[in-house]
């Protein structure tokens, strides 16, 4: 009961519950905020889209320049769509979730562990008691 009291200033275990929620909440959004991949995946849209309008608008003499390939149409759409992908990925993955997940096999492991560790943990600090 000691822990719901100095995890909130009124000593209300339920507000301490609540408070704790909307921290991992806001964790959450702060971690999809801040994920890599939407700027990668955004960054890949826009040279993505700006290559294919350059591509659209290309003209014959430069498109025999590279042996009949509209390098700039090509690379644009391949870049378009890399960029959607990652922006795909990181909207039906949000780093939130895995990070829950990762915590959550983390902890079941640490808790599967925790038997067998607390036994040799205890005789270790009798050998280093008794030296």
């Amino acid at each position: 009961m000691a822990d719901s009291t100095d995890a909130s200033p009124t000593g209300d275990p339920l507000i301490a519950q609540s408070e704790q929620e909307a921290d991992a909440q806001r964790a959450a959004r702060a971690a999809n905020l801040f994920d890599v991949r939407r700027l990668i995946g955004a960054l890949f849209i826009v040279y993505g889209v700006i290559l294919l309008v350059l591509g659209f608008l290309e003209s014959d003499a430069s498109i025999e320049k590279s042996a009949g390939v509209n390098v700039n149409l090509w690379a644009g759409l391949g870049m378009l769509v890399f960029g959607l992908i990652f922006m795909a990925w990181a909207l039906l993955r949000p780093l939130g979730e895995e990070l829950a997940a990762d915590n959550a096999a983390r902890a079941s492991e640490q808790a599967s562990r925790e038997p067998g560790g607390d036994a040799d943990s205890t005789g270790g600090s009798r050998a280093a008691g008794g030296q």
